[in-house]
């Protein structure tokens, strides 16, 4: 496509101004099952989102096809759209600023001899975990490497990649006539200081677990959220820091800045440029500088996230949090690599801390049971009854509700067990003074 040409065209057809944002995505995909390669998928898509302003008012397109013999179909679909906004919210494209561009790392491309060796070694190994591990229901490596490009006529001219590489797997376990099923997944960037026992090691836990768990007494107990399980319910509150929530009055922080929201003990953080994290950004995806920012400090809320639109809508500046769900969806606040911060026991550390409990380590039907508006939620959850500070017996069919300010102001110790992933929110494992259960 000849972005110049698109640019002259679209100002000969009466936009203030205008962009392209391009989104380039790229996968191997290989499936192992039942000792032999299953399939190989590779995939490559190139998507480009159009906005531009038009009498005042921000339209957006977006297409697979960037052939320059659509663009006046394009940009006349979009002046038909903007006849059609009622919005009197300001918004506008940016601007050229000066970006900090991240140290690039290498990333490598693997072997499919390598990845196929890999995949057979983790079969056997899950099997010979356990003997009532009867079937790995799913083994996948899969690469995946992203470019983003946005130019504008305001002078805009950026390009950032990012790549990952992941293993997942998932075994089915079976004692009498109880099945139970587990999945774990690690990203795996290098292939010679992957840990495989370990990864085995916490899927084949996690099976086992399940098979003849108990249903606790309903009770108010000490309760561990693992972080899996924890980075779950954050991940899906995590809007409630988003600016553009916080001016609609939706969100329970609203009113809340510069006021005591949580224990002492959290501190959240947003860092975009995180070195730890897997997918890291030095602009977001209006162009805008991203930047660490410190949300939470000790329990106080001290920062709201914003796009360019949020921001002018509280006459602030963008936090540098305006992402696209995808190439093809609306610019919208959202958070990027970002964490409650670790503390310093360890799981382990965090059992022997609370003696007597529950540890949770899986929640269900996670967005059915939340209110994102009060902050409420109940979750059927799965985990351990904790004794003497150790694992005692699975426990299942129990159903953990409370309010999520409440939870993180109810902390009794921040653990140390931080592991990014793939993932771009996260966090540590966290022990809780007391978590209403219903089982039994």
């Amino acid at each position: 496509m000849n972005k110049e040409k698109w640019f002259a065209a679209a100002k000969e057809a009466g936009f203030e101004n205008f962009e392209i944002f391009q989104e380039l995505n790229e996968e191997r995909t290989f499936t192992w099952f039942e000792g032999e390669l299953d399939t190989y998928v590779t995939s490559h898509v190139l998507g480009t989102a159009f906005r531009g302003m038009y009498e005042g008012k921000m339209v957006n397109a977006s297409s697979e096809d960037t052939s320059d013999d659509q663009m006046d179909d394009v940009l006349s679909s979009m002046k038909t759209q903007a006849a059609m906004i009622t919005s009197e919210d300001p918004e506008m494209l940016r601007g050229k600023e000066e970006i900090n561009a991240l140290e690039k790392k290498e990333f490598v491309h693997f072997d499919a001899n390598d990845i196929k060796a890999l995949l057979k070694k983790t079969e056997e190994k899950i099997f010979a975990f356990d003997k009532r591990i009867f079937q790995v229901n799913h083994l996948t490596f899969q690469e995946s490497t992203s470019k983003r490009t946005i130019a504008n006529t305001l002078g805009v001219d950026l390009e950032e990649e990012s790549g990952v590489h992941v293993l997942v797997a998932g075994a089915a376990a079976k004692e009498g006539d109880e099945i139970r099923t587990g999945f774990e997944m690690e990203k795996a960037d290098d292939l010679s200081a992957l840990d495989l026992d370990d990864f085995i090691k916490r899927l084949g836990e996690d099976v086992l677990s399940q098979l003849n768990a108990s249903i606790p007494s309903s009770g108010t107990y000490p309760v561990i959220i693992e972080k899996g399980a924890l980075t779950q319910l954050f991940a899906a509150f995590a809007d409630m820091f988003s600016g553009e929530q916080i001016h609609k009055g939706i969100s329970p922080l609203r009113d809340s800045l510069n006021k005591q929201v949580f224990s002492e003990k959290i501190t959240i953080v947003d860092d975009p440029a995180c070195e730890d994290a897997a997918l890291r950004c030095a602009f977001d995806d209006e162009g805008c500088p991203t930047r660490r920012k410190t949300l939470v400090e000790n329990g106080v809320f001290k920062e709201m996230l914003h796009s360019t639109k949020s921001a002018l809508a509280m006459n602030t500046e963008s936090s540098g949090n305006g992402f696209r769900a995808s190439y093809d969806s609306p610019i919208g606040v959202r958070p990027r690599n970002c964490m409650i911060v670790p503390g310093e026991k360890d799981l382990d550390g965090l059992m022997a801390e609370m003696k007597e409990g529950i540890l949770i380590t899986d929640f269900a039907g996670l967005h059915a049971g939340l209110n994102h508006v009060t902050g409420d939620f109940s979750l059927q959850s799965s985990g351990y009854l904790i004794k003497d500070g150790k694992k005692a017996g699975g426990l299942t069919l129990m159903t953990a509700a409370g309010n999520f300010l409440d939870l993180l102001s109810n902390v009794r110790e921040v653990g140390s067990d931080l592991k990014w992933e793939i993932r771009s929110i996260v966090t540590p494992s966290i022990l809780f003074d007391s978590v209403s259960i219903s089982g039994k």
